[in-house]
C-alpha cells in the first residue's frame, strides 16, 4: 500500500470513527472517554507473564498493536484525542516506538515517567470535566490518575463494540494481509504434512511462512494430526509423527497491526492407515467443501445467522446420511439433534481486532442481546447481518468419541463400524474469513482471496 494511498485510508477511517464516537457522547450524555491501554500481568508467584495485549478499542484508534502499557487516550467532542504515550527510559526492553505518524489525526504526548503521565493525564481529565460533564473510563484498572471518571459504563461500551463489527476501508486492507500471511502459512504447513511433518515441525513451518513470532499470532496454532482433530482446541504439537499420517486439521491465523485472520483447513495424509477409511474421509472432505460453499452463498446483509447454524445442521445430516454413517432419513437426524455430536460448536463469530470479536450475540446499540437457542449454546454470533462485518464460515464433522458414545448408548442410529472406522482422522473443519457486500453483490471472500493471491506471486 503506497502511503498516498495510506493516508486516505486512515483519513476516512478516522472521520467514521470520529463521528460514531461523537454520537455515542451524545446518546450517553458523557464529555469524553478515557481508554487505558492496560498493563503487564504476570502468572502467579512468577516475574514473567504472556505478551502484554493492549485495549482493543485503543488498537482501533492507533491502527498498530504495538502500544506500551500504562499509556492512556483521550476521546472528547470537537478537539482532537490525545494519547499520553509511556516511553520509559530502559535498558532492559526495547522501546515501543510512539505512533509518530498519527499526527494529523491526534495529539502525541510522550512520556518516560509515569508520574509525569499521570500527572498531565489528570490535568486534562479536570479540562475535560469543566462544569457538569463527566468522563467514560475504559480500562481494567483505576489508577488514580483517573479518579472521578465513571469506570466501564455498560452504554459506552454497548455502543463502541456494537460499532465494531462493520469494517472501515483500513480495517479491511490490514485484515487482506493478515489473510495473505495466514495464506501462507498454510501452504507451507501442507507442504510439511505432505513430506511427513510432525505437528511441532508443521507449527515451525507455519510461522516461518507467516513471517510471525509465536507472541505476535492472534491465537495458538491449532496443529492437529490423526485422532487430535477431534478436539476442537487441540494445544499441544507432538514432536514424533505416529506410525500413520492419517489426516491434518490446522487452524492458524495472522495478525497484522491487531487484525486478525482465522483460517482453517483440513487434509488427507499421506500414509493412511486403511485405504477405505481414507476413501471415505476424502468424500466427507469433498462433500464438507460443497457444504460451505452454500452455506456463504447465503450470507447477505439482514440475514440471521441462527437460521443459518440450523441450515448447517440440515446439511449435514444430509452428509451423514448420504454416507451411511447415519441411518435415517435426514430429517429425522436433524430434528433430533442427531447432527450436533457431529459439529457441536457455531457455524463462526465476528472477526477483527480480536479473534472472536465482541458484539456478536448484541442486537443493538443499547446492549440488548439475543442469546443462541439450544442446542447451539456456544454459537458466538446470533445478531443480523450487516454490510462490511467480516465473519468466519467454519462448518465441521468430528468423531469425537466421548459425545458419541452418549449417543451409542441411547440406540441412536448410527452405522458404529464407520465411526471406528473414521475415529482414527479426527474431523473435518474448513473455515474462510468472509466480508459481507451489498445486498446483490455477493461476499468477498478474504481467504480464499489470500490464498489465490498467493499462488498467482508464486507464478513465474
Amino acid at each position: 500500500m503506497d502511503q498516498n494511498h495510506r493516508a486516505t485510508l486512515l483519513r476516512e477511517h478516522y472521520a467514521t470513527l470520529q463521528s460514531f464516537w461523537e454520537s455515542v457522547l451524545e446518546r450517553t450524555g458523557y464529555c469524553a472517554i478515557l481508554l487505558g491501554a492496560g498493563h503487564q500481568r504476570f502468572f502467579f508467584h512468577d516475574d514473567q507473564g504472556p505478551p502484554f495485549r493492549p485495549n482493543p478499542l485503543m488498537v482501533q484508534w492507533l491502527a498498530q498493536e504495538k502500544i506500551s502499557e500504562n499509556s492512556w487516550f483521550i476521546f472528547s467532542k470537537d478537539t482532537d484525542p490525545i494519547l499520553f504515550f509511556h516511553q520509559p527510559d530502559d535498558f532492559w526492553h526495547a522501546a515501543t516506538p510512539a505512533p509518530e505518524f498519527l499526527w494529523d489525526h491526534l495529539s502525541l504526548r510522550v512520556f518516560s515517567d509515569l508520574g509525569a503521565l499521570h500527572t498531565a493525564l489528570q490535568g486534562c481529565l479536570k479540562q475535560c470535566k469543566s462544569g457538569e460533564g463527566k468522563i467514560a473510563q475504559i480500562s481494567e484498572d483505576s489508577p488514580a490518575a483517573s479518579e472521578g471518571c465513571v469506570i466501564n459504563p455498560p452504554a459506552v461500551i454497548h455502543a463502541l463494540h456494537f460499532q465494531r463489527a462493520c469494517k472501515t476501508e483500513y480495517e479491511l486492507t490490514k485484515m487482506r494481509q493478515a489473510s495473505i500471511q495466514g495464506a501462507r502459512g498454510h501452504r507451507a504447513a501442507q507442504r510439511a504434512f505432505s513430506c511427513g511433518a510432525s505437528e511441532f515441525e508443521i507449527h515451525l513451518a507455519y510461522l516461518e511462512a507467516a513471517g510471525m513470532n509465536e507472541w505476535q499470532l492472534p491465537y495458538g496454532n491449532i496443529i492437529a494430526q490423526n485422532h487430535h482433530a477431534s478436539l476442537l482446541h487441540y494445544q499441544y504439537q507432538d514432536r514424533q509423527t505416529g506410525e500413520h499420517l492419517n489426516s491434518l486439521l490446522i487452524d492458524a491465523g495472522a495478525n497484522v497491526d491487531g487484525y486478525a485472520s482465522d483460517i482453517t483447513r483440513t487434509y488427507i495424509g499421506p500414509t493412511c492407515y486403511s485405504q477405505a477409511a481414507a476413501d471415505l474421509f476424502a468424500e466427507l472432505l469433498e462433500r464438507m467443501q460443497t457444504h460451505q460453499d452454500a452455506l456463504i452463498y447465503q450470507l447477505v446483509p439482514g440475514a440471521n445467522y441462527v437460521d443459518l447454524q440450523a441450515a448447517m445442521h440440515q446439511s449435514l445430516a444430509r452428509i451423514l446420511v448420504d454416507t451411511g454413517i447415519v441411518k435415517c432419513e435426514p430429517e429425522e437426524a436433524f430434528n433430533s439433534d442427531l447432527t450436533v455430536p457431529f459439529c457441536p460448536h457455531g457455524l463462526g463469530h465476528l472477526l477483527g481486532i480480536q479473534v472472536h470479536d465482541v458484539g456478536g450475540q448484541q442486537l443493538d446499540i443499547d446492549g440488548q442481546t439475543n442469546p443462541p437457542p439450544e442446542p447451539y449454546a456456544s454459537l458466538r454470533l446470533t445478531r443480523p447481518l450487516a454490510e462490511d462485518m467480516v465473519i468466519t464460515v467454519e462448518p465441521g464433522l468430528y468423531f469425537i468419541p466421548m459425545l458419541l458414545e452418549k449417543k451409542r448408548a441411547e440406540g441412536a442410529p448410527i452405522d458404529w463400524r464407520l465411526v471406528e472406522l473414521l475415529i482414527p482422522f479426527g474431523g473435518i473443519r474448513i473455515e474462510d474469513n468472509v466480508r459481507l457486500l451489498p445486498k446483490g453483490a455477493g461476499v468477498e471472500n478474504l481467504t480464499r482471496d489470500a490464498f489465490a493471491n498467493i499462488s498467482e506471486s508464486a507464478t513465474p
